[in-house]
């Protein structure tokens, strides 16, 4: 093996940097995905669950709440989804999702849920997609500048 041997590194840590710039500002774009897919599954449960003669007012009670962490280089974002029990019939949200000795489980959130599932999926890879080529497009423009100044731009 050559002593000459070397690998050019240069240009590692501007990737590292456009991938933690991409991370960083990928939030506000994961942020609206969640918003979106909570309002699907939302909508979704609500009109699984109209027209139950039992428990017109249920539908009503389904609301969600998405919260987001930030915090030591972190971001947490969370949806609840499901009735609020402080809403007309909400209580009866365990009964009709699971069932009871008398009642067999209805699975409106569960079904919910999973028609959503791959929309979820696929926001999260168009979101990531979308924070990437904010970078490239920065990272881009930042070039361009660079080459204007130096005198190489063509």
């Amino acid at each position: 093996m050559p002593d000459d041997f070397s690998i050019d590194t240069s240009q590692l840590g501007k990737l590292e940097a456009d991938l933690g710039e991409a991370v960083a500002s990928s939030g506000q774009y994961i942020n609206s995905g969640m918003q979106r897919t909570s309002v699907n599954i939302q909508e979704a449960w609500r009109e699984k669950a109209t027209g139950n003669p039992y428990a017109p007012q249920f539908p009503g009670s389904i609301t969600y709440d998405l919260e987001v962490y930030h915090g030591f280089g972190a971001s947490v974002l969370r949806s609840d989804i499901g009735p609020d029990k402080d809403r007309p019939q909400g209580a009866l949200g365990n009964l009709l999702e699971y069932g009871s000795v008398n009642n067999p489980p209805r699975g409106y959130g569960l079904a919910a849920l999973q028609e959503n599932e791959q929309d979820f999926q696929d926001g999260l890879e168009q979101a990531l997609a979308d924070a990437i080529h904010v970078v490239e497009v920065g990272s881009s423009i930042t070039r361009s500048a660079g080459a204007i100044v130096r005198g190489s731009f063509r």
